[in-house]
């Protein structure tokens, strides 16, 4: 985080509003959002505090009315046996000559790690309110974890954790805590103390962007025209292979593949962060050969008679980019190939725009989406 007093309102030359965007876009509270919601959060990203502060006082104070409890792994010295003796440590210790036994057993408690991963979301949201009414509902909510002894945590696995019907607020409230941690990342405010920390590496950005561009074209794509799918895996076509060759051969596996169902138009995205470009020894600006040669294989590899998308599907490099607009395209055996940016350092509603026409590009569908 920043040592310095003033307010930094950049993250890697990104304005901090359109990494919120980002944000949004990859986030599961994009999708349960109402329209009219979703746009003015897109017209204005700063908003997505103040939202995301509501959302999570009303959910936790309803939470906090009957909160669930769960099993935790103790293990004590007792002069009575309690669930499983641990037999090893007893003997070590000598505890039976003085009439003592080392058990492991478990106890119902409320401080659990999910309700401690809520609990830590607050202290992590608070520093970054400014409404003075949501400030005092969330250390009211504080104040309360606080009495009840729960501690706090910023890990908690959800694969760990068994969700029944009666706990699908439970669920909600735990993606939107997940969000509040990610968006303290980019405040960078002097004195705030981000309860994860992250560095804005690359690797970090790209999986953001990758994930942003999902959750979009999820959202503002009908699923009732557009089939889309994510991290899917796709197979090399072969004819003859000796016993072990599937050891060696490299996996593919694409970030975004997009089809229109009325002409069966497939395209399949592969989102980078790096330039678009490198200087050649020619000192003329390039396209990078390894970029176009990975996405050249998804492409042909996956060719099928059977299958028509596949046979004239369209391949887009997407890289984040910074004052950089560029969208050119090519046609190679069959294949058009598409290189495009979007620019990060420009209005919100300007990303959304050109994002929304990169995706939506098809034989069928006009490409000057509004």
């Amino acid at each position: 985080m920043s040592n310095k007093q003033e307010t930094s309102t950049t993250v890697a030359k990104i304005p901090i509003k359109n990494i919120w965007l980002l944000l949004l876009y990859a986030s599961n509270l994009y999708q349960t959002l109402g329209k009219q919601q979703r746009i003015q959060l897109e017209n204005n990203p700063e908003d997505l505090i103040k939202l995301a502060a509501k959302l999570y006082c009303e959910a936790t104070e309803k939470l906090m009315r009957s909160l669930s409890c769960g099993y935790i792994q103790q293990t004590q010295i007792l002069n009575r046996v309690r669930g499983k003796i641990d037999i090893l440590a007893t003997v070590r210790q000598h505890l039976l000559e003085k009439g003592r036994i080392q058990c492991q057993f478990e106890v119902l408690t409320i401080d659990t790690p999910k309700n401690r991963y809520i609990h830590a979301a607050a202290h992590t949201l608070l520093p970054l309110i400014e409404d003075k009414k949501l400030k005092i509902r969330c250390q009211k909510i504080i104040s309360r974890f606080n009495t009840l002894k729960i501690g706090q945590s910023t890990q908690y696995d959800f694969r760990a954790d068994y969700f029944d019907r009666a706990g699908t607020q439970d669920r909600y409230l735990l993606t939107l805590c997940r969000l509040i941690f990610k968006m303290a990342i980019p405040t960078e405010q002097a004195g705030v103390q981000s309860a994860e920390q992250i560095n804005k590496t690359d690797t970090w950005l790209r999986q953001l962007f990758e994930k942003a561009t999902i959750g979009f074209a999820r959202v503002n794509l009908p699923a009732s025209r557009w089939k889309i799918s994510s991290g899917k895996q796709l197979s090399w076509q072969q004819e003859s292979a000796s016993n072990h060759i599937n050891k060696f051969l490299p996996d593919m596996q694409t970030d975004l593949i997009i089809e229109h169902t009325a002409c069966q138009h497939r395209m399949i995205i592969d989102t980078k962060c790096t330039s678009i470009v490198r200087q050649s020894r020619s000192k003329k600006d390039k396209f990078k050969s390894e970029h176009i040669y990975q996405l050249y294989a998804y492409l042909r590899s996956q060719e099928n008679t059977t299958d028509a998308p596949s046979c004239h599907a369209t391949g887009m490099l997407l890289y984040p980019a910074i004052d950089e607009n560029i969208n050119e395209h090519v046609i190679i055996q069959n294949h058009t190939i598409r290189f495009s940016t979007i620019n990060l350092q420009e209005d919100s509603k300007l990303i959304r725009k050109n994002l929304l026409r990169l995706l939506s590009q098809c034989n069928c569908i006009p490409t000057n989406n509004k």
